[in-house]
Formats: C-alpha cells, structure tokens, sequence
C-alpha cells in the first residue's frame, strides 16, 4: 500500500507563509516578557488566519478539474454536536471534476495511491443502481464528490456525491445518513429515498452496504454481497429444507445450502463464521429461523455474506430480478434530521447552486 498525501497537499503552496506566525512568537517574547509573549500569541494566530484565508482564495471552486478542501459544518437539526461522526466532517475533502477516459482516471488524477482505487469503487456501489457503469459513464459528464478520508483508505466515506449524466441527460444525487434506529448509514436520494434496492426477504436485516452484484465490474460474480460485521445473524427467507453444509471450505469458508420449497430454488450462503447446530441436513426450518452467522471464512477478504440462487435446473439466478424488492424511504424524525443534513452538504458540494434535480434510479422498484 502506498502512502497517501491529502489533497490539500497537491495544490501548490506559496512558501515562507508557515514562517509568519513563529516570527510574530518570537517578536512577541522580545516585546516584553509574559504581556508581550500573549501579544505575540495573537499576532501569530491572526497572521495564521490571514494567511489560511489567502490560500483558501487562492483555490478555484470554478475550475472542474481541480479539488477542493474545505470543512463541512455539523450536520444536525440544531447544529449541537451529535456525535464523532459530525466531527469528522471537518476533515472532509471535496472533488469537482469533468470525466475524462473513465471515473478511475478522473480521480486517479487528484488522488494518490489506493485512496483511487477505494474511491473508485465506493462511487461504483452507488451508481451502479443508476446506470450501466461501462456503457453510460460518459467524456464531459459533471462530477462533484464530498468524501471523509481515513488513515486506512478502505475506511474512507462518500459523504455526498452529485453527477450529471450526458447520456441520459439527467442529474444524479446521494447523501449518505444514517437513522435513529438503525445499525448503519446508507445512501438515499434528494428526497429521501434509499438509493440501493432492498430484498423483501432477505437473509440479514441489517447491512452497511451492497459490496458486489452479479456480474458487477466485468468479472463473472455469481451472486450478491452483503458487508456486515462478523457474527450477524442469518435467517432463512423463505421456508427451506437445509441441504449440505460446510463444503469445499477452503474456497466457501463455512458454508450452507438451502432448497427453498415453494419455489426450488437454491441458496448458497458462504464465507460464514458459523452454521448453527441446529442447522442440520434434512431439516424444514419456516421462513425467519436463524441458521448462521455471517463471517470472513475462506477466500473472502473483508466481513460479508456471499448470496447466491440457482434455479431448478442449475442455472444461476439474481436475486433482485426474481424476488421481491424495494426502495426504502426516510420518514417522521429521520426524513426531517435527514433534510437538514442534505441542504448543509449541498452548501459545501454546490455553493450558492440549486441541486434539487431528480435522482431517482430509471426503474422502479418491483412490489
């Protein structure tokens, strides 16, 4: 992995500005001891603010190819600090930027080492719900980004992302928010709705994100992955009978198969941390009965749950096309808090533009 520098130390830098504040220090000791010394404190701070100014003017939000750092403010609905994730935003980074080649190359271009890479695939977990990644990613589209960088780049956050798509001469936007009651953060529109889709039933409740769809980024991925810490538990989301477990670890990890009898499909739930004893081949479980815990069990590189069906005659079925799914929308407190933290994140990601143009995925969700 190589080491990464902030983006706010690409930009170049005006020299001898950082010797201002240590001369007003030195200037304020001489002045007359302890009264001076406070004196110089001040001049020093004030010259530091001056020269933070300078340079913050000096950095063009107009030009689409180069990045901006700048702090975002709390997010909440009475601007009290909430929590440690508010005060990250501090540190947050923004990128506007025209595509050139490929969304990869566009931020390759501002950022250094595997924080592109990383990025690069958060904003494809996002957009892959609006577009087709490889055919629609057009020269020219618009892209505005706010993302928390992490001392670990996998950690990083797209904290807000717009897009304007030329192909589908349409704007797209996400905002990340996490509600009151819930385990994770995810991505809604300007309006509140979730971004991803969501299985009616599904195997685990509760997810930070979609990681990998079938077939997503050009290689062959069999089925869905869910990222969820380790030991979350797993339900059967129809009736089944339990077919097989713990095969072929090596690749699967610990692993369990399902026969779904209404239907005759199967499921495969691999890289678990446990299949629970119960979990027994032959047996009928109804839909909603806990049979494992997900895991990071064989070739898997990070916590998640590997998600895969097959039709009665073997062949490999996704997920959001034959089951049920949704959108989730924000409602009550949440959808009020969740309002607040979008106008603010705009103020940052668009200054003193309106974005208030439909983000809504070209379908919509099957009922």
């Amino acid at each position: 992995m190589s080491v990464l520098r902030p983006i706010s130390n690409i930009s170049r830098r005006q020299p001898g500005r950082l010797k201002i504040p240590l001369v007003f220090l030195v200037i304020g000791i001489a002045i007359g001891g302890l009264g001076g010394y406070y004196l110089g404190q001040e001049l020093a701070a004030q010259a530091s603010a001056d020269s933070a100014k300078s340079q913050t003017q000096n950095a063009s939000i107009t030009k689409p190819t180069e990045p901006v750092v700048q702090p975002v403010a709390a997010v909440g609905p009475d601007d009290r600090p909430q929590s440690k994730e508010t005060e990250l935003l501090k540190t947050s980074r923004r990128i506007e930027a025209s595509v050139k080649s490929s969304l990869y190359a566009t931020l390759a271009k501002h950022i250094e080492g595997r924080e592109a890479d990383v990025l690069n695939a958060h904003l494809g977990r996002i957009m892959v719900w609006w577009f087709n990644l490889r055919r629609d990613v057009l020269k020219n589209d618009q892209l505005r980004l706010l993302y928390l960088p992490a001392e670990n780049p996998e950690d990083l956050r797209i904290l807000a992302l717009h897009y304007k798509s030329r192909k589908l001469n349409k704007s797209f936007s996400a905002y990340y928010f996490k509600p009151e009651a819930a385990r994770y953060g995810h991505y809604y529109d300007k309006d509140g709705q979730e971004i991803e889709l969501r299985l009616v039933q599904t195997p685990v409740k509760q997810y930070d994100q979609i990681t990998e769809r079938m077939n997503l980024a050009g290689r062959r991925h069999n089925g869905i992955d869910f990222k969820v810490d380790i030991g979350t538990p797993i339900t059967a989301p129809f009736k089944a009978r339990i077919q097989r477990r713990n095969w072929s670890t090596r690749l699967n990890g610990n692993c369990l198969e399902l026969l779904y009898l209404d239907s005759g499909i199967h499921a495969l739930f691999l890289h678990l941390d446990k299949v629970l004893p119960a979990a027994v081949p032959g047996k009928v479980v109804e839909a909603g009965t806990e049979v494992a815990h997900t895991g990071n069990s064989g070739r898997s590189t990070a916590p998640h749950l590997h998600y895969e069906l097959h039709g009665k005659n073997g062949k490999l079925l996704d997920p959001f096309v034959v089951n049920e799914t949704l959108h989730l929308k924000l409602e009550g407190q949440d959808a009020a808090r969740f309002k607040v933290q979008r106008d603010k994140l705009d103020k940052i990601l668009v200054p003193g533009e309106s974005t208030r143009e439909s983000s809504k995925p070209p379908s919509e969700s099957r009922r």
